[in-house]
């Protein structure tokens, strides 16, 4: 694969997840394939907790990608060979007026990742704007034929390997700063925006007949777990036990360290989409918590991811599962105590190792794209 000069643009809309993408993607695509990226982004606060080496500065060197603060006054530069716009962003029009003098880069639209049946109608179309400017639209999504997920080559190499060491687990901990588990606890993370469902969890936690170890990012989450608690000075590095259950408030983890906890863990709960496509990576059970959106859209999405990852498979734990992440996302009433469902899902855990293998057999996002860009400059 030829080496290209690539341009991402971010614009940080709300939480992390989409500049957390972003970042992922050029990561891989440079660390990865070879490939030379610019990542221009609007917020650069939103990108320091996940890689807390940035600095407020214009222009950045981080990991070996160039890093910009896009602003509105937007400079005269050369587009890249590759432009990709993500989520709706709008690019500069100056940078727009570039891109029509030859030669003309691959524009690309990186959407929101869905499992809904429009993906098939959209992905891989090209629209041809008025200017005479082609635009790809690219889906990520767990569906055949689409963009897939985003993926490093030796994710799952990586991850096996952490969890054959647990000289390495410890070391990681004591990184981190966080509380190993005991041996024999179910070990939950809760990576989640605020939900009026995790006082009944906790509870039905705290009276588990064996022991629970939870890890709570610091995030929106945190905010529910004040509330429920009465105490708004709870930070990270706190500890709360109750009954069998252990909750450690963790420091909002670096993005290349996020992974190591989803790995230490039985059962993730995640929020968003950036830290979905990790949890299914992970292998382990999952609850996903959608974003929530005021017209209820999102209640579509996630009963389309779940139709597409439970697909062809009606086993018991896969429809408590459904019935359970509804519940969590506030869609309907679910009686099951949440213990129960949990231990359920983590006897089941080689269904879920099984899942994540399947999905990596598959190309991933990136050289989704990369195969895009070749094609075009086959054809062009």
């Amino acid at each position: 694969m030829n080496s290209r000069h690539w341009d991402i643009f971010c614009t940080v809309i709300d939480n992390l997840g989409d500049i957390g993408t972003c970042w992922r993607l050029a990561h891989i695509l440079h660390h990865d394939h070879g490939q030379q990226v610019r990542l221009f982004v609007d917020n650069l606060d939103a990108l320091k907790p996940l890689v807390p080496s940035t600095q407020n500065m214009a222009q950045q060197a981080l990991h070996g990608v160039q890093v910009h603060q896009w602003t509105s006054e937007f400079p005269d530069i050369t587009p890249a060979q590759v432009v990709i716009e993500t989520f709706g962003c709008t690019l500069p029009a100056r940078y727009v007026q570039a891109m029509q003098r030859p030669p003309q880069p691959v524009w690309i639209n990186l959407e929101y990742m869905s499992c809904e049946d429009w993906v098939s109608n959209v992905h891989g179309q090209t629209s041809l704007l008025a200017h005479g400017l082609g635009k790809h639209f690219i889906i990520p999504s767990l569906l055949p034929n689409s963009g897939g997920l985003l993926r490093e080559k030796n994710l799952l190499t990586q991850r096996d390997a952490f969890l054959a060491r647990p000289d390495q687990q410890q070391a990681w901990c004591e990184a981190w700063h966080i509380p190993p588990p005991a041996d024999t606890s179910l070990k939950i993370s809760l990576f989640a925006y605020e939900n009026p469902q995790l006082g009944a969890l906790l509870t039905s936690l705290s009276h588990a007949p064996q022991a629970i170890t939870a890890y709570l990012p610091a995030s929106r989450l945190l905010n529910s777990l004040r509330e429920l608690t009465q105490n708004p000075d709870l930070n990270a590095g706190d500890s709360i036990q109750h009954g069998n259950l252990t909750l450690h408030i963790l420091p909002f983890l670096p993005q290349a360290e996020y992974d190591r906890l989803l790995w230490l863990c039985d059962i993730n709960f995640v929020r968003g989409e950036e830290s979905l496509t990790r949890a299914l990576f992970a292998g382990k059970p999952l609850i996903w918590q959608i974003y929530p959106t005021a017209d209820q859209a999102h209640h579509d999405k996630l009963n389309a991811f779940l139709a597409t990852y439970t697909a062809h498979d009606h086993a018991e734990h896969l429809t408590q599962l459904c019935a359970w992440m509804r519940h969590w996302n506030g869609i309907l009433k679910d009686e099951t105590d949440a213990y129960t469902l949990l231990n359920n899902l983590h006897q089941q855990h080689a269904w879920y190792a099984a899942r994540s293998t399947a999905l990596a057999q598959v190309p991933d996002l990136s050289q989704n794209l990369l195969n895009l860009v070749a094609f075009s400059a086959s054809t062009g």
